[in-house]
């Protein structure tokens, strides 16, 4: 991963997002009724309260193991894909235990903190990867 500071900047938009299409298609088959407005309040609720938290766990948990994962030579897609999903587990760990005889609760399933984490992480790859694919130049003429 050669630009791992702009896959840890631009990775954690992933996280909120996933989040809600997983509240979107989990409220569709709740409701089947669909209103647009609703879908982009609820949207703009889950960026305002879910940036905050990705970047958060990003700086407290995705930095030091991407970190970790470059000095033990492991700095590839599985090990990176693993920890992101250890690392949503977390959140989603996290969730369950603050938000206990909380009136208002977010709900997320360990599974879906999984697939979350795994999402965000591969986003950070995948951007951080930017620039790796080899290209062969055409011979020089001269």
């Amino acid at each position: 991963m050669r630009h791992s500071i702009r896959g840890l900047l631009i990775g954690p938009l992933v996280a909120p997002v996933a989040y809600w299409i997983g509240v979107m298609i989990w409220g569709r088959l709740d409701q089947p009724r669909f209103d647009g407005f609703e879908a982009l309040r609820e949207l703009k609720v889950i960026l305002a309260f879910g940036l905050p938290l990705a970047y958060a766990a990003a700086l407290v948990w995705g930095a030091p193991v991407l970190y970790l994962l470059h000095r033990l030579g492991w700095l590839r897609l599985l090990p990176v894909v693993l920890a992101g999903a250890v690392g949503g587990i977390g959140v989603a760990a996290l969730f369950a235990l603050g938000q206990q005889g909380s009136l208002i609760q977010v709900r997320m399933p360990w599974i879906g903190g999984a697939a979350i984490g795994a999402l965000t992480a591969f986003a950070c790859w995948w951007v951080g990867q930017g620039g790796t694919i080899p290209t062969t130049r055409p011979a020089d003429l001269s």
